[in-house]
């Protein structure tokens, strides 16, 4: 019995160290593979409707509430965001829809996406009548202005707008209102919006009169809005056009029915809540951003408190509207002297306090040179103004000096420092964001034969001609800068380096069309040669000088290989 124990026991200590090597190994692996799971991050793409932020006051919005939530979260690196935008209130709906397809195709081929994330209804209207594009990657339809819709191919994420509120809000604020008028468009979106202020009226029926203005021209609304008496109130839905076909944006609609009618404005959508519109329960883009945010980051996003009551102050107080919601934003309210300078004040306060002291000792002291303390007062009152004019003279002569430090004397574009500058810039911005970012060194071909033949006068009209094409020919979020004597140096941030070398075959194409007019009458032809570089994700972070190292060295091949051609960096 006691060999039986003994042998027992071994068994049981060698199982034990078996199950012990097997914990350390498994722990092993799980901590050689953290680096490489940690590096899976997700890759999202935001197709955005309506255009870039500076031309679209709703797009700024939804862009700045998306990016402060994600600057909140402390919990984990945010996903690599892919952007593209359909831009439609600069070149309307179809065009923006017509080029998106086969740019997204081509662009997006090699990425491999987690999800694709549309803002807004003409986005979401491209992606869902596009299925072959991005097939097997979850879908997002955030604010796509369809009611009750149901997609198959992703997941609608709709803010019903609450009609209830947007009119309860008016009553509130203004009780002395008897008539409401709705105006609107006849466009799907608008009617449908008019028919759930239709549905949420039926309740005030023996209190409110409401009109609904959706069948006229814009000259009509706004002589109509003109004769409106002091018991009635408008409440105006995004309105892009009128019975005659004429086009309008909204802002520029709300501004023109502010400035005609005596009476206040509200709306359903916080873009629309300008200088003039009074407000109301709206719609918030900051919101909207926040929703697409958590969707980004694989969070169920909270749909109920996309709208807020927003109003702006100096309206509000001009149409004496009272009883405003609690917790409300107010936009454009004053504050008080006290508010925006209580430091100055405080330092003023102190210092002529000081002063005073100061000057009454000395005058107590020194009475024999009253004369003298006279004088050095009003030095001293005089000093002020020749020390903030010289400031002035200063700060102009610095923002002069700036402006010529970073501009090429003839062409008017970037020079070398200003383009070094950027490309930093915007490495550091890919690296951060793992966006594309491409590089083109382009160089005029033969360029000292042109010189030689017709003269320097000849050869700076050359340079001045291609660099006025590459200018015109980028988007807005490129940079082109002449890089010394004929060579250019043109920053694509956002793109591969397939998308960068198809621009470059247009550029080269729209340098053959070039004509360099001479003395006599004579036209002569330009060509270029193009080097194009991007970044690699893959490898070592590049650096300025070897982004602009590949590039050199492709734009070598290029003129190696006969001049007038576009040479992808291999390497």
């Amino acid at each position: 019995m006691p060999m039986r124990s003994a042998a027992a026991s071994r068994t049981v200590l060698h199982a034990l160290r078996q199950a012990l090597c097997r914990l350390a190994c498994l722990l092993l692996a799980v901590t050689l593979a953290a680096p490489a799971m940690a590096a899976e991050e997700r890759k999202v793409l935001v197709l955005y409707s309506l255009g870039s932020d500076s031309a679209s006051v709703w797009q700024a919005m939804v862009h700045k509430g998306l990016y402060d939530e994600l600057g909140k979260k402390t919990w984990g690196e945010p996903p690599s965001i892919f952007e593209e935008r359909f831009d439609a209130i600069r070149v309307g709906d179809k065009p923006s829809l017509d080029s998106m397809g086969p740019y997204l195709k081509t662009k997006y081929a090699e990425v491999k996406l987690d999800a694709v994330v549309t803002e807004n209804y003409l986005a979401a209207t491209f992606l869902h009548s596009h299925p072959e594009l991005f097939p097997g990657v979850p879908r997002y339809y955030v604010n796509h202005g369809r009611k009750n819709w149901r997609p198959k191919d992703g997941e609608a994420l709709e803010v019903v707008p609450d009609y209830v509120r947007m009119l309860g809000v008016i009553t509130r604020v203004a009780p002395h209102t008897r008539r409401v008028v709705v105006v609107g468009d006849r466009s799907p979106r608008v009617q449908e919006w008019i028919a759930g202020a239709r549905d949420a009226a039926r309740p005030y029926g023996k209190i409110l009169t409401v009109d609904y203005w959706d069948n006229q021209s814009f000259d009509e609304l706004y002589r109509r809005a003109a004769l409106l008496s002091g018991d009635t109130a408008i409440l105006m839905f995004a309105t892009y056009g009128d019975n005659t076909g004429a086009k309008g944006l909204p802002a520029v609609v709300a501004r023109k029915l502010a400035a005609v009618a005596q009476v206040p404005v509200f709306t359903h959508v916080e873009s629309l809540v300008l200088p003039g519109i009074a407000g109301g329960y709206v719609l918030s883009g900051e919101n909207i951003g926040r929703v697409i945010a958590n969707v980004l980051q694989g969070q169920r996003p909270d749909l109920g408190a996309v709208q807020r009551y927003v109003f702006d102050f100096p309206t509000a107080e001009r149409h004496q509207l009272r009883h405003i919601p609690p917790g409300a934003v107010l936009l454009n309210r004053p504050q008080g002297v006290w508010e925006l300078y209580r430091w100055q004040i405080i330092l003023g306060l102190t210092l002529i306090v000081m002063e005073g002291v100061l000057i009454t000792a000395l005058v107590m002291a020194l009475r024999s040179r009253r004369r003298t303390m006279t004088a050095l007062n009003d030095e001293r009152n005089n000093l002020e103004d020749r020390v903030l004019q010289r400031t002035l003279e200063l700060l102009m002569a610095n923002n002069k000096l700036e402006q010529l430090a970073t501009t090429d004397p003839l062409t008017g574009i970037a020079n070398r420092r200003k383009m070094t500058e950027q490309i930093s810039k915007e490495l550091e911005r890919a690296r951060r964001f793992r966006h594309p970012l491409s590089l083109l060194m382009v160089d005029i071909d033969h360029f000292k034969r042109i010189n030689d033949t017709y003269g320097h006068d000849i050869g700076d009209r050359a340079i001045v001609a291609v660099a006025s094409m590459l200018a015109s020919s980028m988007r807005s979020i490129d940079m082109v800068a002449r890089f010394g004597g004929e060579e250019f140096v043109l920053l694509m941030p956002e793109t591969d380096i397939d998308v960068a070398g198809n621009a470059a075959e247009r550029l080269r194409d729209a340098a053959a069309r070039l004509r360099i007019e001479v003395d006599g009458g004579l036209k002569i032809t330009l060509t270029i040669s193009i080097g194009v570089a991007a970044t690699r994700p893959q490898e070592a972070p590049d650096s300025p000088s070897s982004l602009l190292m590949r590039a050199d060295k492709a734009l070598y091949r290029a003129k190696n290989e006969g001049r007038d051609r576009v040479v992808l960096a291999t390497a």
